[in-house]
């Protein structure tokens, strides 16, 4: 296995995890704000009410909105799917359509150039090309 495979295999490894990570903890905030918002109609249609802890509850999926906004889980998550997608292209014309390693080498670094700086970040707007 050439070092460009390994370099290959490791990148999509990576992508995979970090794409599931950022995939889980966005659907986790929206089930954690599903529960959240609805607890206070439950409450109130049992009458067991304590004002100050269904006002924190309530609460809580609006900072879930607020965390979901700043840090941009769904996006990440595809941005990494999309990248290993990517790479995984490379890694097949490697294998199936005799890509020299040098040339995978220099596909690789043209999508790193090309992916640079569209990872979503905090408080980047859409459409702010260099």
């Amino acid at each position: 296995m050439t070092e460009i495979e390994k370099e290959l295999d490791q990148e999509i490894k990576d992508r995979h995890f970090y794409a599931r990570f950022d995939f889980i903890v966005n659907h986790l905030l929206v089930a954690i704000a599903v529960v959240c918002s609805s607890y206070p109609i439950y409450i109130e249609i049992f009458g067991e009410s304590n004002t100050k802890m269904v006002a924190a509850i309530a609460a809580v999926p609006a900072f879930v909105l607020l965390l979901q906004k700043t840090f941009k889980w769904e996006q990440r998550a595809e941005w990494h799917w999309d990248y290993k997608r990517r790479i995984i292209a490379i890694k097949r014309k490697l294998r199936d359509q005799n890509l020299k390693p040098e040339e995978a080498s220099k596909l690789l670094s043209e999508l790193e150039e090309k992916l640079s700086g569209t990872f979503p970040g905090l408080s980047v707007p859409k459409g702010n090309d260099k």
